[in-house]
């Protein structure tokens, strides 16, 4: 599919020569590291991750930015000597660096920016610092019993209790880690594979649940997938198959009725995502594809090029099944909806529910390249999540809200299947309700963001040469920008504009470690937009704090020579403080705070 941002091409065509020789340079130090374990190069590789990251943070081009950050965290964990298994580590390092200039050339071409396509490479990085995957936000689960024991095709049991099963399940952990580690050596890999799909198989038949009994049959078919070289054996298949074995573990302690409230949907929707990539061919395999309709939407293909071939060639028809599958599970969020009239007295487990799909939704839209349509989706969870939190029993008009935010999502992906276009900022702009609620949760939202700056903050501070830390504190304080252009609340965007401005193009790129007096500096301003933020979410009056954040941006700027007033549009943003203070006083604060609920603070879409 042929990207409608036309415009990413066009800037990417500026600097890719520039940008490609950056990355050339760092294969050739990472090449040298790798081989004469020389930390200085390792140190120049991770420096010139840390420049190539920003560029396309810039850039806009969200695929090629999420592979970056992947490996300058790697590359990062690596120099800290956080990371174990290194010869497979330096492989799938490089690996991702190949990668990145093949997906920035398909981007040049014109191609969609689809973080989709390059999700394999980006699941070894993440493997290899043994944090979570992305790909089960992508795997859809069928409603729960729709996979049953004819699915399967056996309803062999054997009922085991007590220390039987526990004496059963060290039995077959310890024939699973031998096998395991035969694997990831390399040894007799048919027959190391072949058992741990026998123990796949008789974990199943441990097991009288039919979801856990689901659980071991894609267990078991992932493993055949590898058996047939229907699939890579990468890092990251590894790490699942490691996981398996500590379950085996987890379920011999904790017996099955406990065990099946406590084992997460994620770790199924991981083993689903896998057994999606593998080629057709193998029987289990195919049926456990067939079942679960995995070849509909999921990525096939090793290299960049079958991807792209994949994801671009079929054209309409592709992306009429993508849309489909999202579709069906908005329908479903929908019917939860209408379930919650009668559940006043206890929606909990249900708003659970609609959190968890609409999460998934999140992310699954990021992947397909509907950036907003996943930031929406992503804010509206939130919301819930604090409604929940809070035990706010969500009565009609909250639920026709709710009912309206996931018919939008359905527009967006009908055209998007139709045309390839992203609507998502005309569908949220046309006839829009806006919940106040839903505001404040936005609130809460920001103000976690920015505890998770201020972390970020602390330990850069604290630690030598961590100017990666950088990244994410930047990214969080353009998150909060973004809730404060929402709200109407202009008159506060300088606080956060100009202290990600100052971080990226002061900081960041000189690689400069600012003074204490500067830290203090910066730490007033966070501390006055925390304060900010507090007084809004509680209907409390902020506009006497802006000021003093003003002249603390004032004297940041005298520490730096970027112009941090004119960039972050001080004066204006003093104006429009004026303004807002002058209707302070001329309207009654009752009929203002009505006012300002039900439109200034109309930001968020619900």
């Amino acid at each position: 599919m042929i990207s409608n941002k036309s415009g990413l091409a066009s800037r990417l065509g500026w600097i890719m020569g520039e940008l490609e020789a950056k990355i050339n340079k760092s294969q050739v130090d990472f090449s040298h590291f790798t081989k004469e374990n020389d930390e200085a190069a390792l140190e120049q590789t991770l420096h010139n991750w840390e420049e190539i990251l920003g560029v396309l943070d810039v850039l806009g081009a969200e695929g090629a930015f999420m592979l970056a950050r992947e490996i300058t965290l790697l590359l990062a964990a690596l120099a800290q000597n956080k990371i174990a298994r290194k010869p497979e580590t330096y492989q799938i390092t490089a690996d991702g660096m190949v990668q990145i200039v093949e997906y920035l050339h398909h981007l040049q071409e014109g191609y969609a920016d689809l973080p989709v396509i390059i999700l394999p490479t980006l699941n070894n990085l993440r493997a290899a610092r043994e944090v979570d995957l992305l790909s089960e936000h992508l795997v859809f689960l069928p409603e729960e019993g729709m996979i049953t024991n004819e699915q399967i095709g056996t309803r062999e049991y054997t009922e085991l209790t007590g220390e039987r099963l526990s004496d059963a399940c060290k039995r077959l952990r310890a024939h699973m880690q031998k096998a395991l580690l035969s694997w990831f050596r390399g040894q007799e890999v048919t027959d190391n594979l072949a058992t741990i799909r026998k123990v796949s198989n008789k974990m199943l038949t441990l097991n009288r649940s039919e979801r856990l009994r689901a659980l071991w049959w894609v267990t078991s078919a992932l493993t055949q997938a590898l058996e047939n070289n229907k699939l890579e054996h990468n890092g990251a298949v590894k790490m699942l198959l490691g996981r398996m074995e500590r379950e085996i573990r987890r379920f011999g302690e904790s017996g099955e009725a406990l065990y099946n409230q406590i084992v997460p949907d994620e770790l199924i929707k991981n083993l689903l995502y896998y057994v999606g990539l593998a080629e057709p061919g193998a029987s289990l395999l195919d049926r456990v594809k067939d079942t679960y309709q995995l070849d509909m939407y999921l990525p096939r293909g090793e290299s960049l090029e079958q991807l792209r071939h994949y994801y671009t060639m079929p054209g309409r028809e592709l992306w009429r099944a993508v849309a489909g599958s999202m579709n069906e599970e908005i329908k479903q969020s929908i019917k939860l909806i209408e379930s919650l009239e009668k559940e006043d007295t206890e929606q909990t487990p249900t708003v659970l529910k609609l959190i968890s799909r609409s999460t998934s939704l999140a992310q699954a839209f990021s992947m397909l390249g509907l950036g907003r349509a996943a930031e929406y989706t992503e804010l509206f969870a939130k919301s819930l999540s604090n409604k929940a939190k809070n035990k706010v029993v969500l009565k009609r008009d909250a639920l026709m809200q709710m009912s309206a935010f996931y018919l939008r999502l359905e527009r967006i992906l009908k055209e998007y299947a139709e045309t390839g276009y992203d609507i998502t900022e005309q569908v949220f702009a046309q006839d829009a309700t806006y919940d106040p609620e839903t505001t404040r949760g936005a609130l809460r939202a920001a103000l976690a963001e920015l505890g998770r700056a201020n972390t970020e903050l602390i330990a850069f501070s604290k630690e030598e040469d961590a100017f990666f830390r950088l990244h994410d504190v930047i990214k969080n304080l353009r998150d909060i920008s973004g809730t404060l252009t929402m709200m109407d609340a202009q008159e506060v965007l300088p606080l956060s504009n100009a202290v990600a401005y100052y971080l990226q193009n002061d900081l960041r790129d000189k690689r400069r470690m600012p003074s204490t007096e500067e830290m203090a500096t910066l730490a007033d301003i966070l501390t006055l937009l925390e304060a900010i933020l507090s007084a809004s979410g509680q209907n409390e009056d902020y506009l006497p704090l802006v000021p003093v954040g003003y002249e603390k941006v004032k004297l940041l700027d005298r520490f730096t020579d970027l112009d941090l007033a004119a960039y972050s549009h001080l004066a204006e943003a003093e104006v429009e403080w004026e303004n807002k203070k002058k209707a302070r006083r001329t309207i009654p604060a009752n009929l203002y705070q009505r006012m300002r609920t039900s439109t200034s603070l109309s930001g968020l879409r619900a």
